[in-house]
């Protein structure tokens, strides 16, 4: 019987190596499953960080290429103003935001609601400046009274971009919002500003309303889910309770710079200098309503939205850069990558080195840089 028991049993030595084995199984298969958790990870983290630059891009992308979009006209200078309280009196619009900055700010359009001065003086109406940029920090319009950015503020050195335009579909009218009354039949000439819910004119297949589009983007210190965690935000032009009204939402959290440069277009396509003499000088006009001699269209060179002749020049497309942040720390990741981008040079530091980061640009051409 004890040489049976024998035969059926495992000897000390066969159980030792069989734990052996057992425990580097174990162990392969612990690292195997740490690793492919990690790997895991670090996908899901830079997926999360592309889903986001690419909704902010999404976002932004289509009001960019659309800027200066009025109707049936890009040409800011058709628009004028019709007041429902001066019955048939039309306000000459590109000739009050032509003054200089000091004596707009002082000469806000009277006739417009109050409240749509609260970004700044004529800021709602700057129609002669479709695509507007403050440089490394938040600004929108002179002699702001409101508008002040969202929780602890603006992140500082992040860029501010405003874009004008006209909505691309019909709209009812409505009181209390700027909407413009465009004219197919008149498209240089008939475009009126209207704010009291009344359309100057007949509604049919060459008459509609559009709602007039204000947005500025901006980064604020808070996001709203987490206060600390910057985001990128816009405030928009719309109406509350029958009154012009710029509203303040969140795009997309975790946006930690943002930058803009413009492209210009000087006429010098060939690189010498000077505008070209075959260019097309029938493009473009600044703020004083002269010609950019030799604009076609094209963009000779990128500047930042504080360059100093920006007025005088026909902006023709925008670069925009974002760096996008993760939500939490990755233990053992350290970034130690110099970002190098529009006059930034940025190296994560300290407890910031160890968030995932992606820097993302994109460059996108007006559609509506030349008048039509």
């Amino acid at each position: 019987m004890s040489a049976r028991l024998r035969r059926c049993g495992f000897t000390l030595v066969e159980l030792l190596v069989s734990l052996a084995i057992g425990s580097l199984l174990i162990i392969g298969v612990v690292q195997v499953y740490s690793r492919g958790h990690a790997a895991y990870t670090v996908n899901e983290n830079v997926a999360r960080l592309q889903e986001s630059a690419r909704f902010a891009l999404a976002v932004l992308e289509p009001d960019i290429e659309l800027a200066g979009y009025y109707g049936y006209t890009s040409t800011a200078d058709a628009i004028r103003f019709v007041s429902g309280t001066e019955p048939g009196i039309v306000h000459a619009l590109a000739a009050q935001l032509r003054q200089p900055a000091a004596t707009a700010a002082s000469l806000p359009l009277a006739q417009l609601p109050a409240s749509a001065h609260q970004c700044g003086s004529n800021f709602a109406v700057d129609v002669l400046v479709p695509v507007q940029g403050a440089d490394d920090h938040y600004a929108l319009g002179p002699a702001r009274t409101g508008c002040n950015p969202y929780g602890a503020g603006a992140v500082p050195g992040a860029d501010t971009l405003t874009i004008r335009r006209v909505g691309t579909a019909g709209a009812a009218p409505e009181a209390g919002r700027l909407q413009l009354y465009a004219s197919r039949l008149h498209s240089q000439s008939a475009q009126l500003l209207f704010a009291d819910g009344h359309a100057p004119g007949p509604l049919d297949d060459d008459h509609d309303v559009r709602d007039l589009v204000v947005r500025a983007y901006y980064l604020s210190r808070d996001s709203v889910e987490r206060p600390g965690f910057p985001a990128l935000r816009v405030k928009s032009l719309t109406t509350v309770s029958g009154s012009a009204q710029f509203v303040d939402s969140e795009v997309m959290p975790g946006i930690e710079d943002f930058q803009v440069e413009f492209g210009i277009d000087t006429g010098d396509y060939d690189g010498d200098g000077l505008a070209d003499a075959d260019a097309d000088a029938d493009a473009g006009t600044d703020r004083g309503g002269g010609a950019v001699a030799g604009a076609s269209g094209r963009a000779t060179r990128y500047v930042s939205p504080g360059f100093a002749d920006l007025a005088r020049c026909q902006i023709v497309a925008v670069r925009v850069w974002l760096r996008v942040r993760a939500d939490r720390p990755e233990p053992g990741f350290i970034d130690d990558r110099i970002y190098r981008y529009a006059g930034v040079d940025y190296t994560p530091s300290a407890g910031a080195a160890h968030y995932r980061r992606l820097l993302l640009s994109r460059t996108i051409t007006l559609r509506n840089a030349r008048p039509r």
